[in-house]
């Protein structure tokens, strides 16, 4: 899910004179750029706009929406509006992306930012892979070419349109966005001047594996119903709420959290308020990970709500849960190439020299997808700012994946305090949502 802050542009950078167009909207079809196919380019007046895909008109400046193609297949878009702040923003995707994110691009166009989404090379769901299959172009599109040939390709065309480049460039994602950010600044630390990167899934391949271990846990007899969050979700609260000092539905830092959930056990059979034994031992499952050497586990407080557990791990009924939606997928057409895979096979083993299903997948993509690298010098050394920040009650991605990245890059790289800054966000869950604040200004920070 992409995330949603809210963009306030600081009122110094609003001194700076904004930029118009030096040609017509139209005649950027005639710009020659290489690899790069402009497919269309057409005026929108200011006034009532529906994006793709969207069912409600919303207000939007005069702009010069630009639509391309980058080979071999990663399309995009560019909103350039009439009056420019000289800055660009693009914006990132989510799950398995395969569209263009034109929701989070208004609001930067609002703000007098050039806006700019690509769908990753690839049409389709964002819970779908099967475009991966025999691709594999697509799928290193996807893990990360396909921000930087855009961003690339957005800058020359707003030489094209205004008659010089951007004096900054912006990133702007979470969650697999946040993948995508963190992908910037290790592999291209020159595309971007700021990044910011939610709830990043940068440990790509283990945080699949967190999704398929999650799903197995959560079967048969183990599968939690829905009806029974709730009832999760108030013990937790019960029995953490008040160890910040307020009693406000809040965890500050789960990890402080201890809860048993064998204290909800049903004292026979199943009832709707309380939990079987196997029930309880998957939920203590859930907060324990799949291992130290695979992933860290989810943390408690994040339960609770329609964008808690009941959307991420029970699902409306047992495999419909968003991490079967997104895990699963990936595994059988991008990790395995088998459509009819079956979760219950795969080997958790992380012993060297074993039948090991989580080495074969790190083997074979995590030099594609994990942004792992703690050596952010290059991107300190080209001036770049990061701002990172993880809802302490994620259900999705645990934040304590983004605790770990953070500790290994002030480790590794001099100064990274003066660039990166992380932020823990008490009651957020993923990108958005939960009883905790989740709008907030990461623009003019940077």
């Amino acid at each position: 899910m992409p995330g949603r802050l809210l963009f306030l542009v600081a009122g110094a950078a609003l001194a700076v004179a904004p930029a118009v167009a030096q040609q017509p909207c139209e005649a950027l079809t005639n710009l020659t750029l290489p690899g790069v196919t402009i497919s269309k380019a057409t005026r929108v007046a200011a006034g009532k706009f529906t994006p793709p895909g969207e069912n409600e008109a919303v207000e939007v400046p005069p702009f010069c929406r630009v639509e391309g193609v980058i080979a071999p297949e990663v399309k995009f878009e560019n909103w350039m509006p009439a009056q420019w702040n000289r800055k660009l923003m693009v914006v990132g995707n989510g799950g398995l992306a395969g569209s263009i994110n034109y929701r989070q691009m208004l609001e930067p166009l609002r703000r007098g930012y050039a806006a700019s989404s690509t769908d990753t090379g690839h049409e389709g769901r964002s819970n779908e892979a099967s475009w991966a299959l025999g691709h594999m172009q697509r799928v290193i599109d996807f893990a990360h070419r396909s921000i930087h040939v855009t961003s690339q390709a957005d800058k020359a065309l707003m030489e094209a349109f205004y008659g010089g480049r951007p004096e900054h460039s912006y990133f702007n994602g979470c969650s697999q966005g946040g993948q995508e950010a963190l992908m910037s600044a290790q592999r291209y630390p020159k595309d971007f001047d700021g990044i910011i990167a939610g709830d990043p899934a940068n440990f790509w391949t283990h945080n699949q594996v967190s999704h398929v271990w999650a799903v197995l846990e959560t079967r048969g007899d183990s599968y939690i119903p829905a009806s029974k969050v709730p009832l999760l979700a108030t013990a937790v609260n019960n029995a953490c709420d008040a160890l910040d000092g307020i009693t406000d539905g809040i965890l500050n830092d789960p990890r402080r959290c201890h809860f048993d959930p064998n204290t909800l056990l049903c004292k026979a059979g199943d009832a709707p308020d309380c939990l079987t034994p196997s029930q309880a031992q998957a939920v203590k499952q859930l907060y324990e990970g799949p291992g130290e050497k695979i992933y860290p586990g989810l943390l408690p407080g994040g339960e609770a709500g329609p964008g808690g557990w009941s959307n991420w791990i029970t699902g409306a009924k047992q495999g419909a849960s968003g991490h079967a939606n997104l895990g699963l997928p990936f595994f059988r057409y991008i990790v395995f190439e088998d459509a009819d895979w079956d979760p219950r096979s795969f080997k958790f083993e992380t012993t060297p020299g074993f039948d090991n299903d989580v080495q074969f997948l790190d083997d074979k993509l995590a030099s594609i997808f994990n942004a792992t690298d703690p050596d952010l010098s290059a991107f300190r050394d080209a001036g770049g700012k990061l701002i990172q920040y993880h809802g302490w009650s994620d259900p999705d991605i645990t934040p304590l994946n983004s605790i770990n990245y953070y500790e290994s890059v002030q480790k590794a790289t001099p100064g990274a305090g003066e660039f990166y800054r992380l932020f823990l966000v008490p009651g957020m869950q993923h990108c958005g949502g939960g009883p905790g604040p989740s709008r907030f200004d990461m623009i003019s920070a940077l």
